[in-house]
């Protein structure tokens, strides 16, 4: 479906046929047009501009981050003023948050008074921070309200509101004490006192990273953060709703990195732009592997004795690598979820080396029984098993403790641990096995 209103658009498009185009995507989903978008590679803002206002509000939420990137510092003040009227505030914000400082004001004030206070708010807080990832829509109730009175500020909000305010309980000193859920405001009991009917709330700084915010929303199992300024005044509210969009965005951020790869790339992107991202990182490796093979090279006269070894080279670091692999993945995790932190180094970094060093006796064995059964010498067995006992725990120790080490050094392991740990391996196990045939085999 989906690639039929693609080739269609895209057809449309070149024949400039706009208002065929906009007959053709207004009766679609707005999941289906952002993914139509995000697949063109001509024509995007002509595209997201041809829809009506209502129809951009959620279109513009839906889109990958290139398209956003691309679409929105293109469009007219006027236009991007229109569908933000259709945008809860904080939606409206992230999407201000891609043009200047200069139009974000121009926009705002063409915008209603409360939206734009409210917008303006959210503004001065960091998109990356608890502060930017808060929603505005909630109201505050006192512990001795009765139900009636609840009621009666939640009808005055909606009535002026389209959405359903969170209750926030607070107290006459101002601390927060929790919340009263949806489901009690839509069959509010009789008698029942507030007090009794709220669920603790935590409260988070507006400054604490969205990273952190992730954590400890999983940690408390929460379906609701408070956010405060320094002086414990409620600013906001997080959903977890809210946060699954930014839990998206950092696992892709994640994994791009870990592949060495720019976050801001885009399958479409054009070549030269690919290569331009992707370089620096492939130079860095080419360095690295000059490492490896000077390694090799110190062994020329074991190689040219007994070319055999060239064979099984490969073995060895290929498999410190997938080691290294799996336990840089683990401790990267751990380490962005929050899961695990310096003082618990120690212990991860032996558990890995740990089970480097059995996966290394159970791989080694396999592999010399494979060898001897392929007419390889017994020696040459014992020696490739050795050798891969020994670069698997490499693997383990090293896969374990170069992400604390990059941490420490305030340098993000997902970018850089790959390149180092990849090294590490690549010349342990060369010299591990060329060392070892050259003692024994020599």
């Amino acid at each position: 479906m989906k690639e039929k209103l693609l080739t269609k658009a895209d057809a449309l498009l070149g024949k400039k046929q706009d208002n065929e185009l906009r007959q053709l995507l207004s009766g679609q989903d707005f999941h289906v047009i952002a993914q139509v978008v995000d697949s063109l590679t001509h024509g995007k803002r002509k595209t997201f501009a041809l829809l009506p206002p209502e129809k951009q509000a959620e279109v513009a939420l839906a889109l990958n981050e290139d398209s956003k990137k691309r679409i929105f510092p293109r469009l007219s003040d006027a236009v991007v003023a229109r569908f933000l009227h259709f945008n809860d505030e904080d939606d409206a914000t992230d999407i201000l948050q891609y043009l200047s400082s200069a139009r974000r004001n121009s926009i705002l004030l063409s915008m209603k008074e409360e939206k734009r206070r409210k917008i303006e708010k959210l503004l001065r807080f960091g998109s990356e921070t608890a502060g930017g990832l808060m929603d505005l829509n909630f109201i505050i109730i006192r512990p001795s309200y009765t139900f009636h009175e609840v009621m009666e500020k939640v009808q005055r909000h909606v009535e002026g509101k389209r959405d359903m305010p969170t209750v926030l309980v607070i107290s006459e000193s101002g601390i927060v004490e929790g919340f009263i859920p949806e489901r009690v405001l839509l069959f509010p009991p009789q008698n029942a006192k507030v007090v009794d009917q709220m669920i603790p709330l935590t409260v988070v700084s507006h400054k604490v990273d969205r990273e952190k915010v992730m954590q400890l929303m999983s940690k408390t199992r929460s379906e609701l953060l408070c956010v405060v300024d320094e002086n414990e005044q409620v600013l906001g509210i997080i959903h977890l709703r809210d946060l699954m969009k930014v839990a998206q965005a950092e696992a892709t951020e994640d994994i791009y990195r870990f592949a060495g790869v720019d976050v801001d790339e885009h399958a479409l992107d054009p070549v030269l732009s690919k290569v331009k991202r992707r370089y620096n990182w492939l130079l860095i490796n080419l360095l690295t592997a000059f490492l490896a093979a000077f390694v090799v090279s110190r062994f020329e006269d074991t190689i040219s004795r007994f070319a055999i070894l060239a064979a099984y080279m490969p073995i060895v670091a290929g498999m410190g690598g997938n080691t290294a692999t799996q336990a840089l993945a683990v401790v990267v995790r751990g380490l962005a979820m929050g899961d695990i932190g310096w003082s618990k180094a120690k212990r991860v970094v032996f558990k890995e080396a740990c089970a480097g060093t059995i996966n290394g006796v159970i791989t080694g064995f396999c592999a010399a029984l494979v060898s001897g059964y392929f007419g390889a010498p017994l020696i040459l067995g014992v020696i490739l098993a050795a050798a891969m006992i020994i670069n698997l725990f490499v693997a383990g120790f090293f896969g374990a403790l170069i992400p604390f080490v990059l941490k420490r050094l305030k340098i993000d392991p997902a970018i850089a641990s790959s390149v180092f740990v990849t090294t590490t391996t690549d010349v342990c196990g060369f010299l591990a096995f060329l060392g070892l045939a050259t003692i024994f085999m020599g």
